[in-house]
């Protein structure tokens, strides 16, 4: 191992008083089962949060068993990169693989600098046996987290055994049984849990105490986690957290409905996909859009004014939420496609009878407003903006405002998604609401397009949620 220097001890001191001061405080729980003396914690890695909070917050003398490659200078690059970023993505591997080079020096500093003892796993076994049991006698807290990548449960990952062999040696040295302590790590509860201690029997064969105490262990461990509110379990192996199970089993985020890597133009019809179809509402609604744009004049149009959009003033800062929506949409649209297949396709229709009920209105009563300024009294980046719409759309085909329209359908569908949490909600029709007023503001509608848009809205709500939504509440209230 390299041996740290005076200036590596320093960095490492800062490095370690900066992670202290930002780091999740973890609270101990269970302590009165750590027995007095030296003894071996056993628990789940959870990533970084296992070494990192057991070297800040585990009580006394420490020692942690770390993997001795990253302690050596020329092992550092090859064994993090396959430890933790070689089942990314390929188009992204070139990154992790200079990253990996990248993060040597902070890795020797730390790992050579902590309480840590290298872990080796050919005829070097011994060294960290040895060096193990000499903590031990010392009275350290020997912390190891042996889970491999072979899943045992939704708490922990299979235990290697083989750490149990410290007991035999421990026990020829100091003639004292060495206890092991299970013990669980939450970081979604921001706390550590100590189970009671077992106590290794030397007079047992020790293939029988592997097997014993490694089992006891992760039972241990399992039954503290499952004991717990339900939580967020971080697993040991580096995954997307869209993998995490919770300690119920269930998982910690809201899984993808469909596949769409297994889209092909032959099965654009099936079952699977066939929803995708609905999209093609809006390329009806953009050619008939170009239509009504291009080929109604603007003498044909019926100006809209009423006496409220005398009061509403000219803002350029409400450009911000009026662009906003469509990224609304678009986000909106994606991840219904991705969670939510059966609120895309109400968002979608909804989308699609307003469009039919507005396009209607502009050809057969087309509409216009003259609220535009004539000039901007400030020249900034937001009224470049609104200068950049006002050019590629026209004040013509105002009334009902589908910018108003659509928004009411994108609200109504997040309301009614079970998957969503109440501060998403909130958030969406609040911004919806700016967004409806933003049209004023920014004079690409008047007020009288934002209340034409309320009967629209209100169509589309019960031909698309009436029978299936309502009703359904309705008698459930009755009940």
């Amino acid at each position: 191992m390299n041996q740290p220097g005076r200036f590596s001890r320093f960095c490492y001191r800062i490095i370690w008083l900066l992670v202290h001061a930002v780091y999740p405080k973890f609270r101990l729980e269970g302590t009165e089962n750590l027995p007095e003396g030296g003894c071996i914690l056993v628990g789940n890695h959870s990533h970084m949060y296992g070494p990192i909070s057991a070297q800040l917050y585990i009580p006394e003398r420490r020692a942690i068993w770390c993997a001795w490659q990253m302690m050596s200078r020329n092992e550092v690059a090859a064994y993090a990169y396959q430890d933790f970023w070689s089942t990314k993505p390929k188009c992204i591997r070139w990154f992790f693989k200079l990253l990996s080079h990248l993060i040597t020096p902070l890795a020797l500093c730390i790992f050579n600098n902590a309480d840590t003892i290298p872990v080796f796993y050919d005829s070097r076994l011994v060294t960290t046996f040895k060096r193990t049991v000499s903590e031990l006698e010392a009275g350290a807290k020997v912390v190891i987290f042996p889970e491999c990548y072979e899943p045992h449960n939704q708490i922990v990952y299979t235990f290697r055994d083989r750490f149990v062999d410290v007991a035999k040696l421990y026990y020829k040295s100091s003639g004292k049984a060495l206890p092991f302590v299970p013990m669980y790590i939450a970081p979604a509860l921001r706390k550590i849990y100590f189970g009671k201690p077992v106590l290794f029997d030397p007079e047992a064969p020790i293939a029988e105490e592997r097997g014993r105490i490694g089992s006891c262990m992760m039972d241990a461990v399992t039954e503290i986690g499952e004991s717990l509110p339900e939580h967020v379990v971080v697993p040991y192996p580096n995954m997307s957290s869209r993998h995490y199970l919770t300690s119920r089993g269930a998982y910690a985020k809201k899984q993808p409905e469909r596949d769409y890597r297994k889209l092909r133009p032959g099965n654009l019809t099936s079952p699977e996909f066939r929803h995708l179809l609905l999209l093609l509402g809006w390329v009806v609604y953009f050619g008939l859009y170009f239509l009504t744009e291009n080929l109604i004049p603007v003498s044909k149009c019926y100006p809209v004014h009423i006496w409220l959009d005398d009061y509403v003033p000219f803002c350029e800062w409400f450009i911000i939420p009026y662009v906003g929506w469509y990224l609304l949409i678009i986000v909106s649209l994606l991840y219904f496609l991705r969670y939510s297949v059966e609120s895309f396709k109400r968002m979608q229709t909804y989308i699609m009878i307003t469009q039919a009920v507005a396009m209607i209105c502009y050809i057969f009563f087309p509409t216009r407003q003259d609220l535009r300024p004539e000039y901007f009294t400030r020249d900034n980046i937001l009224t470049r903006l609104i200068g950049f719409i006002y050019a590629f759309d026209t004040n013509t085909g105002v009334c009902p405002s589908l910018h108003v329209a659509y928004s009411l359908g994108i609200a109504s569908t997040w309301m009614k998604e079970k998957s969503a949490s109440r501060g998403v909600k909130i958030f969406v029709v609040l911004f919806v609401v700016v967004i409806c007023i933003s049209v004023s503001f920014v004079k690409q509608h008047s007020v009288e397009d934002i209340i034409a848009a309320l009967p629209v809205g209100l169509l589309a709500e019960i031909l698309v949620f009436g029978k299936s939504y309502y009703w359904k509440k309705f008698h459930r209230g009755k009940n």
